[in-house]
């Protein structure tokens, strides 16, 4: 019967080198394996974030249906800021927290006004366009500032400025922090479920 030589060179392998190969394999694969796991959360992240901006769209047009013209532009603003509210990471500037009514205040959702913007078009005399753009901050560590980079490399202004508050709400003006964001661009069209006379050239009584 032939030897097992490989049992007799395992068992000849000091336990003491054993440990460290297996300490060289944990901290090769380590690094790996955790940029893996943030970037799969990162990622998780920015989906469910796009779904929210395209929603803050769909709520902007549905409120500009039922404002009138010289209105309809604060309503969709408030609308989508509402919606964004629950994605805008961090207070900025020592601005209040969105409140929600039925809710109450999001946390850390003070920068919700200056993280979003909205612009509302008429498409023909049926519909109406609404097109929202939101700065979504990436906070997860390696992987949020490598896939803000590597969306747009050499755009000016990759990071979002936040500016910390204390409790008075005073801002220190050097105290800032940088954080790598994307920004969001959806767009919703709506049609009205009628049309004022007035606004198809008609007398407000008649035809």
């Amino acid at each position: 019967m032939k030897p097992d030589f490989d049992s007799e060179r395992r068992a000849r392998v000091p336990p003491g080198r054993r440990a460290g190969t297996v300490m060289l394999e944990f901290v090769l694969a380590f690094p790996l394996i955790l940029t893996l796991m943030l970037g799969c959360m990162q990622f998780a992240h920015i989906w469910m974030a796009k779904q929210v901006v395209h929603y803050s769209a769909f709520c902007a047009a549905r409120a500009a249906l039922v404002c009138h013209s010289g209105e309809r532009g604060t309503a969709a603003q408030q609308a989508a800021e509402q919606a964004c509210a629950w994605i805008a990471e961090g207070t900025t500037g020592g601005e209040p927290d969105k409140r929600i009514p039925g809710w109450g205040e999001i946390p850390g959702s003070g920068g919700v006004r200056r993280k979003t913007r909205v612009r509302i078009e008429d498409v023909g005399r049926w519909n109406v366009k609404a097109t929202v753009e939101h700065d979504f901050a990436l906070i997860f560590p390696i992987a949020g500032p490598m896939i803000g980079w590597l969306v747009n490399p050499w755009a000016d202004g990759r990071e979002w400025l936040e500016q910390r508050a204390d409790d008075t709400g005073n801002v220190g003006s050097a105290d800032l922090i940088r954080q790598a964001h994307l920004r969001f661009k959806e767009v919703a069209v709506l049609p009205r479920p009628y049309v004022v006379l007035p606004e198809m050239g008609l007398p407000a009584s008649g035809w």
